[in-house]
């Protein structure tokens, strides 16, 4: 809708430019005239305005987030409709998404995650105390003001926690849907829990936990596997950062946090004990109605000692139970201090055999992993770390890697997401520690190119499934008049059998079906009928017609092609033949034979040496065409009168 631009909303809101476009609707940055301050404008896509169902769903949202207000929650001002657009006016916040920073900067340090997460954690607990489910939680959604302000926002799939469980349908982006939702479609506040902790994930690693070519797979992962720990992609990640994750994505959601708020609870106390050099977190179960810590032992700066606990058969292993419940208590022991928490839903599943085992077999762990990373870093048997080469040119990629003394290989791989000719990965992976010999540089050969589905005749919904199915994006959807029947895809980018990017975004048209037929019936009829249709009579013209009767139409003509709704049309009206009888004017007087032949549609030569100023009194005596005879409209006809 980049037609809005400079356009007035509402006799209110000035629109500037174009903020950001979804599947949905397109943000504007907007003058908010009546108070002086500028406003985010959400709109709704026209093909999804006419509908009511999207028309509710957009409602709803205002409502939603109306309901809301915190420091960290986006505000909502004002909602309405101006003719064809509906649109909902929210605070603008200026600068990026959490997304943005995400592509700029990469992994953050776990310090630096908290200091972003904890702030959308709180806007998302404001939202699950006011009984308010967001269900499309994603670093796009979470905006990071020039300011330093850290907001949540887009409450567009949101539902009521108490009225709106059950989804019916998979609502959401696919890399932070639950395993409830790809199952059985239903949501609660764990559900925002769940995607929440794939975020910090993300923050963590800087990558999502599940990767595949089509939505169905990353799906069916989210369903089926345990998210694994930040740690296995990232080494230096704090065991206690782990444990928040899996916490959080536990693949049953009664193993999660109830809610956000508890979440917070836990990621607060995470948060200073990062903070504190010194500090100890040490759990162990030791019964079912207590917990109490362990002995400390001192591995350098920080020491954690961590039972496992098996939730079930497929659950996720978790490392440090740092959750709240409402049964037992939780002694937390730091350097300094010591407070009571609410203990872990989780710690009540461990037994104190199973947790002593643990507690040795960890101790081991960090042992030998501390003394092994002495000996491959400071120590004698010390060696190189393969290089972050993602998205650097070849030409630059061998310039580091000569560094390390590594020999090259270069193989190539279609990516959709890396510009060809730069590097995806390199294999051994970054991070790796390098003895020596090759290392091998995937390089982009830029997007796979496939076919597009073939959508003729689909419907928008069919088209839509088969599109995302196949790995494409739904693009632009515009309806226009056409043969193929009402609601089906007549034509489509790729429709040609043409192979475009993977992924790519693929604009469809709609039939609106065929312009009515008019032809034959009376004008005003006619005008009437194509005004229904939504088309516009632009202009009236007329023409001669042997078959169709005078003040009928005989043919519509857009005036462009093709057209829509609004569009506008010429009427094609008939004259009735182009075909005259003859009349009698023999007998008549000159003045009235003329103007009975010129009312015909003849053209008339008078043949007389009667001076004009008696031609109302002289008679013609005799005419070129004898009376009955058929002529064409406009044939030349002499009378004489002589």
């Amino acid at each position: 809708m980049s037609e809005l631009a400079g356009r007035l909303i509402a006799s209110r809101y000035q629109i500037e430019s174009v903020v950001a476009r979804g599947g949905m609707a397109t943000v504007y940055l907007a003058e908010d005239q009546r108070l002086d301050r500028k406003v985010a404008l959400k709109v709704i896509h026209p093909h999804l305005a006419s509908d009511a169902s999207f028309r509710e769903k957009f409602i709803r949202e205002a409502k939603m987030a109306a309901k809301l207000s915190h420091p960290n929650l986006v505000n909502v001002f004002d909602q309405g409709e101006d003719g064809e657009v509906a649109y909902l006016a929210m605070e603008y916040v200026p600068g990026i998404t959490m997304r943005d920073a995400l592509k700029d900067f990469g992994a953050l340090d776990a310090k630096r995650a908290l200091d972003l997460f904890e702030p959308m954690l709180s806007g998302l607990a404001a939202a699950h105390r006011a009984g308010v489910l967001h269900r499309d939680l994603k670093p796009e959604n979470i905006l990071l003001a020039n300011d330093g302000r850290i907001k949540l926002g887009d409450f567009g799939l949101a539902r009521d926690i108490a009225n709106n469980t059950s989804t019916g349908s998979l609502v959401g982006t696919v890399a932070y849907l639950s395993p409830e939702l790809v199952t059985r479609g239903v949501a609660d506040a764990r559900s925002d829990v769940y995607a929440a902790g794939i975020i910090l994930f993300e923050l963590l690693t800087g990558r999502q936990p599940y990767q595949g070519e089509q939505a169905v797979q990353i799906a069916y992962q989210h369903a089926n596997e345990n998210v694994p720990a930040p740690s296995s992609f990232k080494s230096d990640i704090p065991p206690i950062m782990d444990e928040l994750v899996l916490w959080a994505t536990a693949r049953d959601a009664a193993h999660r946090p109830h809610d956000a708020a508890e979440l917070l609870e836990v990621v607060q106390l995470a948060r200073k004990e990062l903070g504190n050099k010194n500090a100890t977190l040490s759990l162990t179960v030791i019964d079912q109605s207590k917990t109490t810590v362990m002995p400390n032992a001192d591995f350098g700066d920080q020491t954690a000692v961590l039972e496992s606990f098996q939730l079930d058969d497929n659950a996720t292993q978790v490392l440090g139970a740092l959750s709240t419940t409402q049964h037992h208590a939780t002694e937390v022991i730091g350097s300094n201090d010591s407070f009571e928490v609410e203990p872990t839903a989780l710690e009540k599943l461990g037994s104190r055999r199973r947790g002593l085992n643990l507690l040795i077999t960890t101790l081991l762990v960090v042992l030998l992993g501390a003394g092994a990373g002495w000996w491959f870093s400071s120590g004698p048997g010390g060696f190189a770390a393969v290089p972050d080469l993602t998205s650097r040119t070849v030409d630059d990629a061998q310039t580091a890697l000569a560094e390390i003394n590594a020999g090259v290989v270069i193989v190539e791989e279609t990516s959709a997401t890396v510009t060809k000719g730069l590097v995806i990965r390199t294999e051994p992976a970054k991070g790796s520690l390098f003895f020596g010999g090759d290392i091998k540089l995937v390089v982009s050969s830029g997007p796979k190119l496939v076919a597009v589905p073939k959508l003729t005749g689909k419907n928008l919904a069919e088209a839509t499934t088969a599109l995302l199915s196949a790995g494409f994006q739904l693009g632009k959807v515009d309806s226009w008049f056409n043969a193929a029947p009402l609601g089906q895809v007549f034509d489509y980018l790729g429709a040609d059998g043409a192979a475009i990017p993977q992924g790519s975004t693929v604009d469809l048209q709609l039939s609106l079906g065929s312009i009515p037929v008019v032809a034959g019936i009376d004008q005003a009829v006619a005008i009437a009928a194509l005004e229904a249709a939504g088309l516009k009579v632009a202009n009236v013209s007329q023409e001669f017609s042997d078959t169709i009767a005078g003040g009928q139409v005989i043919s519509v003509m857009p005036l462009t092609e093709p057209i829509g709704k609004d569009g506008e049309v010429t009427l094609v009206v008939s004259k009735g033949p182009n075909i005259v009888i003859m009349p009698r004017v023999v007998g008549e007087t000159i003045l009235a034979a003329k103007s009975i032949l010129e009312t015909m549609g003849l053209r008339v030569t008078v043949d007389t040496n009667q001076v004009q100023s008696r031609w109302g009194i002289a008679k013609v005596k005799s005419t070129t065409a004898a009376e009955g005879t058929q002529l064409r409209f406009g044939d030349n006809v002499t009378i004489i009168s002589r």
